[in-house]
């Protein structure tokens, strides 16, 4: 009997081990993926106004339009809906509060989605978002497969995958620009492609400039210039010149609503112009703190393309919650391997169950920042091998600890 005893006890920290392996599996292996289909195939079945509304509204449809010959964009009708939204509409009773305004090399995107039944289309749109997510994590070098759960389970990215936004897209292009930040073409045309997908992406040039990219850069521009240039040619450059204006009214419409520096501004109880304001001054302070950090010798890249993600998110003047996925890129980049940082953005899920308009939405606009200032702060204070020591040869990865 007292011999048994000993091998009792040394059995229960392996039993504990097992038990912590097994909920780990169940929590980021099983319910990720059971959660996402549950999500989509509810949203789907049940006709909700929200699922593929993204996808429909910004790329299918205007495609469709495109191809008979119409105009993709539709300045009066947006006028109207800025009339109505001044004298106290709601954006939402438009259109489901879509409205096309992403560059015409977007709009393009959309054609090969034409020639398929709808639901198919919508279908395949979100199989490729998830696919390109998954991809981006794994050019910067995630491996552990806990981190592809734990960012499965954030409603940012179920959120983007069932609106059919193009967020993942861009994060694909974020993170192919920092796998290739060192060769000057690759990087400069992957950010131009981005640029002419979604013009937010726009403020990363600085981290190119900052770090010393200066033929990236100047790829950058030329490529996203191009690529305009090309993609309403393609249209005959019908609404390029009242482009601007169309901007300017979907700003006005949105800008109140979701959590850009104009929705806090809005909350504080600031309105009018200083409101219109606040996402170039915030910008321009972070691309003050932009050039700061990324004259750091230990971990200036690493922290120069953390800071000028946060200023592509500050310089937009409408921000959804869905676009924390863009932080996902340089989270990876500090932290391949999981970590509790991971699962911090979960309580996004504040954000996602309580709609910003409504009485409660002081919560979630605070919630929603605590993410990304939790976030940030957690990055900003790691210590990082310098960039010349994370080089890495052709199909290897850095050796992070």
């Amino acid at each position: 009997m007292s011999a048994a005893l000993p091998q009792r006890s040394l059995r229960s920290p392996d039993l504990a081990r097992a038990a912590a392996r097994a909920a780990t599996v169940a929590v980021l292996g099983l319910l990720p993926p059971l959660l996402l289909l549950m999500t989509l195939v509810g949203s789907f079945r049940s006709a909700t106004s929200s699922w593929a509304i993204d996808f429909e509204g910004n790329f299918r449809a205007p495609a469709q339009a495109i191809l008979h010959g119409l105009s993709p964009y539709d300045p009066h009708e947006l006028a109207r809906v800025h009339r109505a939204v001044a004298h106290g509409r709601n954006p939402d009773d438009f259109h489901a509060g879509v409205f096309v305004a992403y560059p015409a090399p977007s709009l393009l995107l959309g054609v090969p989605f034409t020639f398929l039944p709808a639901a198919l289309a919508e279908w395949l749109w979100a199989a490729l978002m998830l696919a390109a997510g998954g991809l981006a994590l794994r050019i910067v070098g995630v491996r552990d497969w806990r981190v592809y759960g734990a960012v499965l389970l954030t409603p940012s990215v179920l959120s983007s995958v069932m609106l059919g936004a193009v967020d993942l897209a861009v994060v694909l292009g974020l993170a192919a620009c920092w796998r290739w930040r060192d060769h000057a073409a690759r990087a400069g045309l992957v950010l131009g492609a981005c640029i002419a997908l979604k013009l937010i992406a726009a403020p990363l040039i600085a981290w190119l400039l900052v770090t010393r990219r200066w033929r990236a850069a100047a790829m950058a521009c030329a490529a996203s210039a191009g690529l305009c240039l090309i993609g309403w040619a393609v249209i005959g450059f019908d609404g390029l010149g009242g482009y601007p204006h169309l901007l300017s009214m979907l700003t006005d419409i949105e800008s109140a609503r979701g959590y850009s520096a104009v929705a806090y501004a809005h909350l504080a109880g600031i309105t009018g112009g200083v409101a219109a304001a606040m996402p170039y001054a915030v910008g321009a302070c972070l691309l003050g703190v932009l050039w700061r950090v990324g004259s750091r010798r230990n971990g200036g890249d690493q922290a120069a393309f953390l800071v000028g993600v946060l200023a592509l998110m500050a310089f937009s003047p409408i921000v959804w919650h869905h676009y924390l996925v863009l932080l996902f890129v340089p989270l990876a980049v500090y932290a391949p391997r999981f970590s509790p940082i991971w699962l911090l953005p979960l309580l996004s899920w504040a954000v996602a169950l309580m709609p910003s308009s409504s009485e409660d939405g002081t919560i979630s606009h605070v919630v929603f920042l605590a993410v990304i200032a939790g976030l940030t702060a957690w990055m900003l204070t790691r210590e990082r091998p310098s960039v010349s020591d994370t080089r890495s040869p052709a199909g290897t990865l850095p050796a992070w600890r």
